[in-house]
């Protein structure tokens, strides 16, 4: 067997798979969508990430793990949990820290509707970009244009991995992008007992945050379409009692999800390597694929 890591990014060895060293080929984590490729039989999928009425999506066979095909490590040097800020604040703080390529004009215009709903609410974001007045000024430009004034937004670079962690002790709320929504950030914001919203997609990359959120128990958390995304982003928000019930837990409940057990998630891999050993096994005259 061979797995590509890889799929489309920069340095992959997509090439190599064309040439098919290996009976059986698969790909999985590094790339959000089908390869392409004739020669690469399985790609790594779960229930959410790849349903089976988007199959006609992939080139490849989906093999699909039993709750999620993402596992996480703990984030190193993680501060502790944070109280809700609203509660000091006298207002919700949203926040996103993915990276603001995934702001799109979808998202920015969503995200006003909730902080117009809301005056008093705040959106922090925070990326490597925003260290450039440049970018600042374009981002507050964008938000200006759907009726949000720049003293509404917190706009700041990226820092160091602990201190990016702190920034959480100043959300109450975290808002997943879309359709790129976040991945190894979800699962961070989670750690730190900061919610995530996602909006459920309809495709790979659009899944991933309905996946990672319910592994973790939280499919009041994913939003059906953008005004159900709103309403929920309000009503959430606005139940400080049970966000501050939620955000106590949260670590906890995170470590003990499927996302972070990694031995039931090995052993899940270690059978879907067999399963498809096998299937190859059963004719090995021909590939792998429907």
């Amino acid at each position: 067997m061979l797995v590509d890591l890889a799929g489309h990014t920069e340095h992959n060895r997509l090439p190599v798979f064309a040439r098919r060293p290996a009976p059986v080929q698969a790909t999985w984590l590094g790339y959000f969508a089908t390869t392409g490729l004739r020669e690469i039989d399985w790609k790594i999928g779960d229930p959410w990430v790849t349903p089976t009425e988007e199959e006609a999506h992939f080139t490849e066979r989906i093999w699909r793990m039993p709750v999620c095909c993402y596992c996480f490590a703990p984030p190193v040097d993680a501060p502790p949990v944070a109280e809700l800020p609203s509660r000091a604040n006298g207002y919700v703080t949203y926040g996103c820290l993915n990276n603001l390529a995934k702001l799109n004009d979808g998202v920015v215009e969503t995200w006003a509707r909730v902080l117009r709903a809301d005056p008093d609410a705040r959106l922090l974001l925070k990326s490597r970009p925003l260290r450039s007045e440049e970018v600042v000024d374009r981002v507050r430009r964008r938000f200006a244009h759907h009726g949000v004034g720049a003293e509404r937004l917190l706009l700041e670079s990226a820092d160091h991995y602990p201190r990016h962690l702190e920034a959480y002790a100043r959300v109450d709320v975290a808002l997943d992008p879309f359709p790129y929504t976040g991945g190894a950030t979800t699962t961070e914001s989670l750690w730190m007992g900061v919610p995530v919203l996602t909006l459920r997609g309809d495709r790979y990359i659009g899944h991933q945050g309905e996946t990672l959120l319910r592994a973790a128990a939280l499919p009041d958390w994913i939003a059906t379409d953008q005004d159900d995304y709103v309403r929920k982003a309000l009503q959430l928000a606005a139940d400080r009692e049970g966000l501050a019930r939620l955000r106590a837990g949260l670590r906890a409940r995170t470590a003990s999800s499927p996302l972070f057990d990694a031995r039931r998630f090995a052993r899940d891999l270690e059978a879907a390597w067999r399963g498809m050993w096998a299937a190859w096994c059963d004719d090995p005259r021909i590939r792998t694929r429907p």
